[in-house]
C-alpha cells in the first residue's frame, strides 16, 4: 500500500455541530459510513477509527428512528433513513469532493442507494455484507401483510445479534425488539435497491462471511454480476454477519484501506 501522504490531499474535512453521530475530522476522501438495521453508530466506530488513524474522515450518522426507541423506528420509513445519508452526505461535502461509503446490511442498501442517485457523490462503495437477499426469504412472500400483523403485534424480539465473537455480542449497542413496520420498509428498500443496482458503476469491496446467519451469500453472487465497476470481494470465515465488529474486524480495516488506497491511485 501506498504512504497515506501520498493518498490525502491537503483538504481536511471539518467537524461540524449539524451532524448527529460519530465524527473523525481529517483528509479527504472522507468515509461515511452507516450503520445497520435496529443498531447504532457503535456499530461503526472500530472501522472508522482506523481508516481516522490512517488520516481520513470519518463520518458515521445515526440513521433516522435510532438509538432512540423502537417506537421512534416504527414511525419512520426507509425515505427517512436514506434522507439522513443524503443529508450527512451534504454535509461532508460530497458534492464538491466525492465519498467513501462503507454500509453495514442496511447501510450496503442504503450506500448503493446513493450511487445509483447521486452518483457524483461517491468515489467508491465498501459493503458490508448487504442486505439484499436475506436467509429468511419467507419474509417477502409476508410482506405486504406486515403492516396488517404491526396492528396486531407491533414489537418482535430481535433475538441473539448475529455475532460469532461472544465479547462483541455482549457489547452490541441497539434494540432488543424488531417494528414490524420497520422490517417491511427494510424489505421495500431491498427491492426497490435490486432493480437499480445496474446503474451503479463506482469501485466496489464486498465484504461478507460464509457463516453469515442473516444475509445469504447469494448477493455477493448477484452483485459480482451485475455492478458495472470494478468489483472485489473479500470472504471472511470467522465471523458471522455484523463484519465491522466481529473477530475479523481488523482483516475488514486493513481490506477497506488497501481499496481506498488502489481506487486513489486509479
Amino acid at each position: 500500500m501506498q504512504e497515506r501522504s501520498s493518498l490525502a490531499k491537503p483538504d481536511a474535512v471539518p467537524a461540524t455541530a449539524e451532524f448527529r453521530g460519530l465524527s473523525y475530522p481529517g483528509h479527504v476522501p472522507a468515509h461515511l459510513f452507516l450503520h445497520g438495521f435496529t443498531a447504532t453508530p457503535e456499530e461503526c466506530r472500530f472501522l472508522a477509527e482506523c481508516v481516522h488513524a490512517e488520516g481520513y474522515a470519518a463520518w458515521v450518522p445515526v440513521l433516522a428512528g435510532h438509538a432512540s426507541s423502537v417506537e421512534e423506528l416504527a414511525r419512520t420509513r426507509w425515505q427517512d433513513w436514506y434522507r439522513t445519508v443524503e443529508e450527512a452526505a451534504a454535509i461532508i461535502g460530497a458534492a464538491k469532493e466525492p465519498l467513501v461509503i462503507v454500509g453495514q446490511s442496511l447501510g450496503g442498501l442504503l450506500a448503493l442507494h446513493l450511487a445509483a442517485t447521486r452518483p457524483n457523490w461517491v468515489r467508491g462503495i465498501v459493503l458490508l455484507a448487504p442486505a439484499l437477499f436475506l436467509r429468511a426469504r419467507w419474509l417477502e412472500t409476508v410482506r405486504p401483510a406486515l403492516p396488517w400483523l404491526a396492528r396486531i403485534r407491533p414489537f418482535w424480539p430481535r433475538g441473539q445479534s448475529d455475532l460469532a465473537d461472544p465479547q462483541a455480542r455482549r457489547d452490541r449497542v441497539g434494540y432488543e425488539q424488531i417494528p414490524l413496520r420497520a422490517l417491511g420498509e427494510l424489505l421495500e428498500l431491498q427491492s426497490i435497491v435490486r432493480r437499480e443496482v445496474e446503474r451503479v458503476h463506482q469501485p466496489t469491496l464486498i465484504v461478507q462471511s460464509r457463516q453469515d446467519h442473516t444475509c445469504s451469500w447469494q448477493g455477493v453472487e448477484w452483485l459480482q454480476t451485475r455492478l458495472r465497476g470494478f468489483v472485489e470481494t473479500l470472504e471472511l470465515r470467522r465471523s458471522y454477519h455484523v463484519v465491522s465488529l466481529d473477530y475479523e474486524r481488523a482483516v475488514v480495516a486493513r481490506a477497506i484501506l488497501r481499496f481506498v488506497a488502489r481506487t486513489l491511485s486509479a
